[in-house]
């Protein structure tokens, strides 16, 4: 009996296994790319967002 319930609830996990391969695998959107980041004109560090760098210098 405990033998029938745990292939049981193996086979059902598999198939959840299978099926949410299956709805996971959607195009995502593309990364954003480095090159595409703006720097620092002074030290040449990446900027994150508007406001002034963190060197203070632009």
């Amino acid at each position: 009996m405990i033998l029938k319930a745990v292939i049981l609830f193996l086979a059902f996990m598999g198939l959840l296994a299978i099926f949410g391969k299956k709805k996971v695998t959607k195009k995502k959107p593309p990364a954003k790319r480095v090159e595409t980041a703006q720097k620092c004109p002074k030290c040449g560090s990446y900027r994150i967002g508007t406001g002034d760098c963190a060197c203070g210098k632009s």
